[in-house]
C-alpha cells in the first residue's frame, strides 16, 4: 500500500471512529449492512437505481426556470404551486442543473469508493443526501410520476431508515408485485387486449397468446410471488426462474430501465444469498418496516377503492405507487384542443402505448400558461381511447380557467367511463421510443 493510500485509509478510518459516526451507525442499524452480504449488493444497487434516475433527469426541462417561463412544467395534484421551488437552468439556457448532476454523480463515484473500503456508514450517509434531492427533483415535476421512481423510493427509505432492512426490503417487493395485481383486474389485462390492440402484438409469444400469458402474470403476482420467501428451495428457485424470465420479457417489450432495476432488486433479495426467515420479525424495532409496508398497501389501495371510472380518467393513476401511470397496464392513445372561440390555441396528441393519458397534465399547463393574463374562457375537450377501443370524450368543458382539480376524490368535469360518449374510432398504435417520439 502506498503512502497515499494510507492516509486515506486512516483519514476514513478517524472518521468512522468520531462520535458523530458511532450515534450514526447506531440510529441508522448500519451494522445489519456491516453483516449481511444481501444488503451490501443492494446499496450498489441502490446506487445504479440514482445513475439510471439522474442519466434521464440532467438534460429535463420540466425542473427548470425555462419550463416556469414557457408554462410546460406540471405540479403534482398536491403541490400545485410548485413553481415557486424551481431555480435551475438545463443545457442550453444554462449550467445550473447539469453541475449539480454532477456534484450527485461525484457522491455516487464516492459511495463506490467507500464500498470498496467497506465504510458502510458513509455509503449510507451519502445515499441519504443523494435521496434528498431526489425528493426534491420528484416534489418539483408531476412528470417524475413513474413506477420506477417509486420502486426506487421505497427501497431506500427501507434501506435508510427501517431496522431489519432485508426482511422489510424483500417484502415490500412482494408487497409491491401483489397489490400491482390490483391494477390488472380490468379486460385491459385479463383479456390481453393492450398487446393485441398493437401493431407488433406481444414480443416473443405467438398471437393468440396475450390471454393466456396475462392470467399466468396475474397468477403469479397473487400467488406465486410468494413462493419467493418459501423455506422449500425448489419452489422459491422456480419462483425466482419464472419472475426472472417475465422482466426480461417485458423489458424486450417496454424498454430498459425499469426491468433492469426490477431484476437487479429480484436476484438480490431472493437470488444467490437468500435465506428464508422462519419467524418474521415482531420486535418493536420492527414498527417502523411495519408501518411503512402497511402504508405502501394503503396507498396502493386507496384510488381503486375510492374511484369509479378511474380506468378511462386516469385519476387513479395519479395516486398509483406500484402499477404506477406508466406501466404498461393499458394500450392508450388521446388528444385534446383548447380553443378560443373558433380559433384553436393550443393541440395535443399522444399514440405512444407506453404512455399513460392523463388530462391532469394537459389541464394543468393550459392553465398555468394561459390563464394568468387574460380572462378569457378558453374551451378544453380531451378525447381518450383504451386498447383499440372507441375515442370517449372524456372533457368538454367551455371554461377551464374557472376548472379547479381535486387531488384526492372524483373531478366532475372529468367524465367517468359510463359517462363518456364515443366520438371516434382510433388507428392501430405501437410503442414509440424517447428518439422516435414527437415533441408534444
Amino acid at each position: 500500500m502506498s503512502a497515499m493510500d494510507r492516509i486515506e485509509v486512516g483519514i476514513w478510518t478517524r472518521l468512522s471512529t468520531s462520535s458523530f459516526v458511532s450515534s450514526y451507525r447506531a440510529i441508522f442499524s448500519i451494522h445489519e449492512i456491516d453483516s449481511d452480504i444481501t444488503l451490501k449488493w443492494l446499496s450498489g444497487t441502490i446506487l445504479l437505481g440514482f445513475h439510471l434516475t439522474f442519466f434521464d433527469w440532467i438534460y429535463s426541462y420540466s425542473t427548470t426556470v425555462k419550463a416556469v417561463t414557457d408554462g410546460t412544467y406540471v405540479c403534482w395534484p398536491i403541490f400545485q404551486s410548485c413553481g415557486s421551488l424551481i431555480f435551475l437552468s438545463a443545457l442550453s439556457e444554462g449550467y445550473s442543473q447539469s453541475t449539480l448532476f454532477m456534484a450527485l454523480f461525484g457522491l455516487m463515484v464516492t459511495a463506490v469508493y467507500a464500498i470498496w473500503l467497506q465504510r458502510w456508514e458513509f455509503v449510507h450517509l451519502i445515499i441519504l443526501v443523494l435521496f434528498l434531492f431526489k425528493i426534491y427533483f420528484t416534489a418539483i415535476s408531476f412528470d417524475y410520476n413513474s413506477n420506477f421512481n417509486f420502486l426506487h423510493s421505497t427501497q431506500c427509505l427501507i434501506y435508510l431508515v427501517c431496522p431489519y432492512k432485508r426482511f422489510f426490503a424483500q417484502l415490500s417487493w412482494l408487497t409491491g408485485s401483489f397489490v400491482a395485481t390490483l391494477a390488472k383486474i380490468h379486460p385491459t389485462w385479463l383479456l390481453g387486449q393492450h398487446y393485441s390492440s398493437l401493431k407488433m402484438g406481444i414480443a416473443l409469444l405467438p398471437n393468440g397468446s396475450e390471454a393466456i400469458l396475462m392470467a399466468f402474470i396475474i397468477l403469479m403476482q397473487m400467488a406465486g410471488v410468494w413462493f419467493l420467501m418459501s423455506s422449500n428451495r425448489f419452489r422459491q428457485r422456480l419462483s425466482l426462474s419464472v419472475f426472472t424470465l417475465l422482466y426480461v420479457q417485458y423489458g424486450i417489450q417496454v424498454g430498459y430501465r425499469f426491468p433492469v432495476f426490477e431484476l437487479a432488486l429480484l436476484l438480490i433479495l431472493f437470488g444467490p444469498w437468500f435465506e428464508s426467515c422462519s419467524h418474521p420479525p415482531l420486535t418493536r424495532r420492527a414498527i417502523p418496516g411495519w408501518i411503512f409496508i402497511a402504508g405502501l398497501a394503503i396507498l396502493q389501495l386507496i384510488p381503486h377503492l375510492a374511484q369509479a371510472g378511474g380506468r378511462l380518467t386516469n385519476e387513479d393513476n395519479i395516486a398509483d405507487i406500484f402499477g404506477g401511470p406508466y406501466q404498461f397496464e393499458v394500450n392508450e392513445q388521446c388528444y385534446g384542443e383548447i380553443r378560443l372561440g373558433e380559433q384553436t390555441v393550443r393541440r395535443f396528441e399522444q399514440t405512444d402505448a407506453r404512455l399513460r393519458c392523463i388530462p391532469y397534465r394537459f389541464w394543468y399547463r393550459a392553465k398555468i400558461s394561459l390563464c394568468s393574463s387574460a380572462p378569457n374562457k378558453y374551451h378544453m375537450t380531451y378525447r381518450r381511447s383504451v386498447n383499440g377501443n372507441p375515442f370517449k370524450e372524456i372533457v368538454n368543458e367551455a371554461d377551464l380557467c374557472n376548472l379547479n382539480y381535486r387531488p384526492l376524490g372524483r373531478n366532475g368535469w372529468i367524465k367517468r367511463e359510463d359517462e363518456a360518449p364515443w366520438v371516434g374510432l382510433p388507428v392501430q398504435n405501437d410503442i414509440v421510443t424517447r428518439r422516435q417520439r414527437p415533441p408534444t
